[in-house]
């Protein structure tokens, strides 16, 4: 801004002394224009009108304008070198100076003109010489005029760069105060303290969105180290109670206290399947963590898929007595079959585990025009609204008790999640603590080319 200001300035100063310059200059030589219509009248009745000369030469002078008479014999009638030698000197000399401090440069070259007098018969009777300096030059009052508005400008100039730098000093300190304590809140982040918040409000929009990003991050970081530290407590919980229960039954047969039989053998056996499972889980999801695995595309009857999970599931159910209710459209799709039926096998799993004893679930299929929709909706024990933003979230576990029955590390909705998205569509979640909860499956109607991939 302030170069933009110098920059206007120097335009208005050279574009101010070309105008004045010329103002200046048209001045002159209309000044002199006039001088030249007065001489023809300063020979009347065969003799020279001294007084009228003298008036005339006084007069021009004091504009820059140096007068001088000769009679047609190139005699000297008038000089204003000779009669006003004085006043000419201090004249001519002041001009000089003056323009000289404007520019060093200034030629104090003379220009003459040289006329003819004529008396009333026509004849020539005299030559009058007018001489000015060649280069433009600037009067006492044109110079007091130059140098005011050289002063102004100056003036403006200064007033406008100190105004711009209190602004800007205003300005960037608005802005700066709040960048530096967000700068010292990610330097508190850094270190690893996520629960503190910034409590600051500006009058800026953006450093306000700023300033709510940063809490919102150390907010969400403050999540994470949660779940991780949950996980770790999880994953541990999870090794310890089978390898406590082999390590145990191993000790005392090693002992010789317990004969190796068959049950016995079941039981460990079992203990070590759980610790595969979750060995497997994690597995499964660094696996789903690649950008770069492929999906197996082929045409699928949604609703065959559908009845077999179903029938496979049945006995969950009946064990809780849950009558599993489908409504289902005849609807073909193009997409991977073997996660497709992981994600809804997924998914009526949680239906089954979080639905109490005789409760319901109901599946059903439909199509819009973007969309193929798998909805599948029970009345089990619902979500809390805290966490429906989090359930797909890895290691995020809505129960925070650990047992048997629902037991897991929590990946199961991020890998669902994770092939859904491959397949370019989403999930829904909607649920009410105590009625239930409903994900919507939503699947595009078709694929883009390239993600058709060995397609059947």
């Amino acid at each position: 801004m302030i170069l933009t200001i110098i920059s206007i300035k120097v335009f208005m100063n050279l574009s101010f002394d070309s105008a004045f310059e010329k103002y200046v200059d048209d001045s002159n030589r209309a000044e002199v224009k006039h001088l030249m219509f007065d001489l023809k009248h300063i020979y009347k009745d065969g003799s020279w009108d001294i007084n009228t000369i003298k008036e005339l030469g006084e007069d021009a002078i004091y504009k820059g304008i140096a007068l001088e008479i000769y009679d047609k014999d190139k005699k000297l009638v008038w000089s204003i070198f000779e009669d006003e030698k004085v006043l000419s000197n201090i004249t001519l000399k002041k001009i000089s100076e003056d323009m000289q401090s404007i520019d060093n440069k200034w030629n104090d070259k003379f220009s003459e003109y040289k006329l003819e007098v004529k008396d009333e018969n026509g004849e020539v009777v005299g030559y009058p010489y007018i001489g000015h300096y060649a280069s433009t030059y600037y009067m006492e009052n044109d110079m007091e005029f130059f140098k005011i508005m050289n002063k102004y400008m100056l003036l403006i100039g200064f007033m406008s760069i100190t105004g711009i730098i209190i602004i800007s000093i205003i300005i960037s300190k608005s802005i700066s105060n709040p960048i530096a304590k967000v700068s010292k809140m990610t330097k508190v982040i850094e270190k690893g303290n996520y629960k503190d918040k910034l409590n600051y409000k500006s009058n800026i929009k953006e450093v306000d969105e700023l300033i709510l990003s940063i809490n919102k991050l150390a907010s969400a970081l403050n999540q994470q180290e949660k779940l991780r530290k949950r996980l770790t407590t999880d994953i541990s919980h999870e090794l310890r109670t089978p390898i406590t229960s082999i390590k145990g039954h191993l000790d005392v047969i090693i002992a010789g206290i317990w004969e190796p039989t068959t049950e016995r053998l079941i039981s460990i056996n079992e203990e070590v399947s759980r610790m595969n499972n979750l060995i497997d889980e994690l597995g499964r999801l660094a696996k789903y963590d690649s950008e770069n695995e492929e999906l197996e595309i082929e045409k699928i009857d949604l609703a065959k898929l559908l009845k077999n999970i179903v029938f496979n599931l049945e006995s969950k159910a009946m064990e809780k007595e849950i009558y599993i209710e489908c409504e289902l459209q005849e609807i073909k799709i193009s997409a991977d079959k073997k996660k497709i039926y992981q994600v809804l096998v997924n998914i009526i799993s949680n239906a089954i585990k979080y639905t109490g004893e005789k409760g319901k679930i109901y599946i059903k299929t439909y199509n819009d025009d973007e969309y193929i929709n798998i909805s599948i909706k029970d009345n089990g024990i619902g979500i809390p609204v805290e966490d429906i933003n989090h359930i797909f979230e890895r290691f995020y576990r809505v129960d925070k008790s650990r047992n048997k029955e629902t037991g897991g590390i929590g990946v199961g909705l991020t890998i669902a999640k994770s092939i859904i998205e491959k397949h370019k569509g989403n999930i829904i979640v909607r649920s009410d603590i105590s009625k239930g909860s409903e994900f919507i499956i939503r699947l595009p109607n078709k694929l883009d080319s390239n993600d058709k991939r060995h397609l059947n």
